[in-house]
């Protein structure tokens, strides 16, 4: 009887032990998760923090309030685009690139800025693909490729986001007014129809007076 209450003892502190071992393990294991997790949100914060001070210094370049104000125009939106991409790349906000295709087209970098400004396009978000296509079709427009504009205002008009419509509603009526009328008569119709709040509807309406 003592002998069995000796193994029953044993048994027991072999599976205390056991159990010991599992938690040091379980906590070891959660030690290392909570380092990584903190290790990573402190990345990320340094990351953003970065990607701010790199977005105020490419403002700068961008809006001409820097120390060198020699630098040539098409340098210093060159310097203000490549801030932003860097920004960019540190945090994978759209506005960044956003503002890098304006950069690179006040640079004279239209095929730069059309490629940047494709990346916002095909984003998920499509408030910020809107603006990406409207910038794309006014470099278009003033390119003379009058068709890929078209293009691009239909695409936004058709998009659910209603950011840009009126203005792309707005600008399709602008270009069929040379040779297509009544398509022209159309989109200001539909202008004044669907966007009564909009800042061209009163320009729409005065167009439709007239005709």
């Amino acid at each position: 009887m003592r002998q069995k209450k000796e193994e029953n003892v044993e048994i027991f502190k072999e599976k205390l032990i056991l159990r010991r071992k599992k938690l040091l393990s379980f906590a070891i294991v959660l030690a290392f998760a909570i380092l990584f997790i903190l290790g990573l949100y402190v990345y990320n914060l340094k990351n953003e923090s970065d990607a701010k001070e790199l977005e105020a210094k490419a403002y700068k370049y961008y809006f001409g309030n820097i120390k060198n104000q020699n630098l040539p125009q098409e340098q210093r939106f060159l310097e203000a685009a490549k801030l932003f991409m860097e920004a960019y790349h540190k945090k994978k906000n759209y506005t960044y690139l956003l503002n890098a295709g304006y950069a690179y087209d006040m640079a004279g970098q239209k095929e730069k800025a059309i490629e940047v400004l494709n990346k916002v396009e095909n984003s998920k978000d499509l408030n910020m693909a809107n603006l990406a296509k409207i910038k794309i079709a006014m470099i278009y427009m003033r390119n003379n490729d009058t068709l890929k504009a078209i293009s691009k205002f239909n695409e936004i008009i058709n998009d659910h986001s209603p950011i840009m419509k009126d203005f792309a509603i707005y600008q399709l009526a602008k270009i069929y007014e040379k040779d297509n009328k009544e398509e022209s008569l159309r989109y200001y119709e539909k202008l004044v129809k669907e966007f009564p709040q909009s800042p061209f509807n009163e320009l729409a309406k005065n167009e439709l007076e007239k005709k």
